[in-house]
């Protein structure tokens, strides 16, 4: 039997001129920590022609990228949205055997504002597409077809919902075809789950943690992405919704 062949991984995010800036920040958070590994951009003249060609580029492109990269040969891609922070080492999202990784979308305090759900399901379950870890060729198919189905301008989040049906009607656990990672479930927070939470945040031994809460983490969450998200005053300004220490430790990854 011949071995298996080596794992070939690529990230990729998206950015506009406007939106350059924050991904200057994430990509030096993320060199930071894994200093090897590939990040592409699909920046303002790529994206020029891309919308020339489908108007709709935006609210279908996760898996219309990362179903080129796969035909490049990748084996594992992974989106990571511009607004975001690389806050500590993530490669715990991409080991194991699974088929896509998926990070929740809201908690207690952000889902009294913004309570996004597809279908029935809960806006705690739901999942967001700022950090995807795609292992799935087959998923990442599945993904795009429905993205270029009739039915996609019907959501109201595009490739966000049809990324949940898969996530939720189409998993082992219901016989369905794939393995999905849910990587909020234990110690870790990732993207916009701790949203609205940064004022309690703190700084142990270089590491950003989320005390546990009555509210709703009970244990303490080491938080190793933070996603902006929205298009609010704070949006890129860390320095106006995280304590000062905090503030110092992303001054370190970033500058």
């Amino acid at each position: 039997m011949k071995n298996k062949q080596a794992g070939k991984r690529v990230f990729f995010s998206i950015a506009d001129n406007n939106n350059l800036e924050l991904f200057k920040k994430m990509e030096k958070s993320f060199h930071y920590f894994h200093p090897k590994e590939e990040l592409k951009l699909v920046g303002q003249e790529q994206l020029t022609g891309l919308l020339k060609q489908d108007p709709q580029f935006f609210y279908r492109a996760t898996p219309v990228i990362a179903w080129n990269l796969f035909k490049q040969g990748y084996t594992e891609v992974i989106k990571i949205d511009a607004d975001s922070l690389i806050l500590g080492d993530i490669s715990h999202t991409w080991n194991g055997v699974f088929d896509v990784g998926v990070v929740n979308n809201s908690n207690p305090r952000e889902m009294k504002k913004y309570p996004v759900t597809v279908w029935n399901l809960h806006p705690l379950a739901y999942v967001n597409a700022g950090y995807v870890v795609m292992k799935s060729p087959q998923f990442v198919e599945h993904w795009l077809g429905l993205c270029t189905s009739n039915h996609f301008e019907h959501y109201q989040m595009r490739e966000q919902d049809l990324q949940n049906i898969l996530v939720f009607y189409m998993n082992k656990s219901i016989n369905g075809p794939y393995e999905v990672n849910f990587l909020d479930a234990g110690k870790y927070a990732h993207g916009l789950v701790t949203r609205g939470y940064e004022p309690q945040m703190v700084l142990r031994n270089g590491v950003v943690i989320l005390p546990g809460n009555e509210e709703w983490n009970k244990e303490d969450k080491t938080v190793k992405i933070f996603h902006y998200s929205g298009g609010n005053i704070t949006k890129g300004n860390y320095r106006l919704i995280f304590s000062e220490e905090v503030c110092s430790f992303i001054d370190k990854i970033t500058i």
